[in-house]
């Protein structure tokens, strides 16, 4: 067989696949390593970009620091981490201050209102622990996917000098998403753990280079089958990878310059990349039942003279992803939307009564309880109809209908409680004195009772209300209905100018 390794040819396909296929492609190429450095996923210098930009835009924030002071000290005063060892508090510990440093965007978000953020720390912290949890699910299932699917796209820019886009999304089939997401986190375990032996993380970040790329064309590739094929493949040409890479001494040197590199190095490094790969993949001895595409057996195309029509794109064996959207049953509403609006007034002014007479019971004293002025509270009014819109499918199946209601109920009354909270330093009701509470804006027992209340308002006041505006002249139906609302919206309007409701016992200012 011929010399396998040619660094002259090796290079001029890079470059020509990189830089000779037409402006559209090499923009591709750039669009292509925008996403992956704004992902924080590739090249480092641009991610260092991205980072630079965040700062222009005003991201950063002097209060950050004294943000981020305030949650580790609230932290360390949770009951909890007295009963924990001095071994396990540190743990916790680290992995809060990992937490908040990782997702520093919802510490700036809660800041713009310090007052709530100074008022709710624990609300603070349990986000970003949430969106930082989410952040490594993310990074596992999505991000080291997409570089797979990056590989992909850089491949197949060999073979045709237009690569559609939705390319990169091939390898998220569901069959196959599993074993690629279980490969990559293999990878990048192992190369981890080689790295803490610092020449041995260099050693097999040459020997293991290929594993993305085996991927990318066989997702049905087991790890060992791919790191075994990896270092057949790289078996006594990981000296002569080395030696490629400083070749592009111009490269290594534009790769530290922001737009420049993001223009030409991330280019050309990816495409040296996948040279690295079609050159060893031509190799002897290997197991070429796991090389599955055909179409990657064929010479490069990278030079197109103009007046040359495109090329057609080759055939693959991983073909593109193909998204069908659900099939939403969308049946007519329960009932007609005059009826609705009734409802809702219902469920306001019961609400209203509800709070209103309870307080008077406890308290002795008469007070609005509403966050308006008129008698109707809109938590009410939307939970019901709500429930009535959304859950009235389910009425033959009570069960299921409690547990809906239950948790419909549970996000609009907490999400009600911190948007009063945050936009209006706000409080309507404090469950911190109840069992099994969550920050005070939602618990236990209201909940269940909501989800009777649901019950309720489906088996008996939605049908009964129905019933009553029926036999109305269908005139002073909607008159009523009109005035009604004309009502709800000037007391909406007057309090986005003047200010909700407020006072003794209520919309207490925090």
């Amino acid at each position: 067989m011929h010399e396998l390794w040619n660094l002259k040819t090796i290079r001029k396909n890079a470059w020509d696949t990189a830089f000779r296929r037409g402006w559209r492609a090499w923009l591709s190429l750039v669009t292509v390593g925008f996403i992956f450095a704004f992902l924080g996923a590739s090249n480092a210098s641009q991610i260092s970009f991205i980072d630079a930009i965040d700062q222009a835009l005003g991201t950063s924030d002097v209060m950050l620091p004294h943000n981020i002071e305030i949650l580790d000290a609230y932290a360390e005063s949770i009951p909890l981490m007295s009963k924990l060892t001095a071994t396990e508090s540190e743990l916790v510990m680290g992995f809060v201050d990992s937490a908040t440093k990782s997702s520093t965007w919802v510490i700036r978000l809660a800041a713009l209102n310090q007052r709530y953020f100074a008022n709710n720390p624990g609300e603070v912290l349990a986000n970003v622990i949430i969106v930082a949890v989410i952040s490594i699910i993310l990074r596992f299932c999505v991000q080291n996917v997409m570089v797979v699917g990056q590989r992909r796209y850089i491949m197949e820019t060999r073979f045709s000098r237009t690569v559609a886009s939705r390319r990169m999304l091939a390898p998220f089939h569901l069959e196959t998403l599993p074993n690629v997401i279980w490969v990559m986190v293999c990878f990048h375990f192992w190369m981890l753990l080689w790295s803490l032996t610092i020449v041995g993380g260099v050693y097999k970040s040459f020997q293991y280079a290929m594993v993305p790329y085996l991927v990318a064309e066989n997702p049905r590739i087991t790890w060992r089958e791919a790191r075994r094929m990896s270092m057949q493949m790289t078996d006594g040409y990981k000296l002569k990878m080395f030696q490629a890479q400083l070749s592009y001494a111009y490269m290594l040197i534009l790769q530290v310059i922001p737009v420049i590199g993001l223009l030409v190095a991330v280019p050309l490094e990816s495409e040296l990349g996948a040279e690295f790969y079609f050159v060893l993949r031509a190799r002897d001895g290997l197991d070429r039942s796991l090389l599955v595409e055909p179409a990657f057996d064929e010479p490069p195309c990278v030079s197109f003279p103009v007046e040359e029509q495109m090329q057609l794109a080759p055939s693959y064996v991983l073909q593109d992803l193909e998204v069908e959207r659900p099939r939403v049953h969308r049946g007519p509403l329960p009932y007609p939307v005059v009826d609705l609006i009734y409802m809702f007034f219902a469920f306001c002014f019961l609400g209203w009564a509800w709070e209103v007479g309870l307080h008077f019971v406890q308290e002795h004293e008469w007070v609005n309880r509403g966050t308006l002025y008129g008698p109707w509270i809109p938590i009410y009014g939307f939970g019901g109809v709500g429930i009535v819109a959304l859950l009235d499918r389910f009425k033959e199946h009570p069960e299921r209908l409690f547990e809906l209601a239950v948790v419909l109920c549970a996000i609009l009354e907490y999400l009600t409680s911190f948007i009063l909270d945050f936009m209006f330093n706000a409080s309507y009701w404090d469950y911190t004195d109840m069992l099994f509470n969550v920050n005070g804006r939602i618990c236990l027992a209201g909940l269940l009772a909501f989800g009777i209340g649901g019950l309720v308002g489906i088996y008996i006041a939605a049908p009964a209300i129905s019933r009553m505006v029926g036999r109305m002249p269908w005139r002073r139906r909607y008159a009523v209905a009109g005035v009604l609302v004309a009502a709800f919206v000037a007391d909406l309007g007057y309090c986005v100018l003047h200010g909700f409701n407020s006072g003794a016992g209520v919309g207490e200012e925090l």
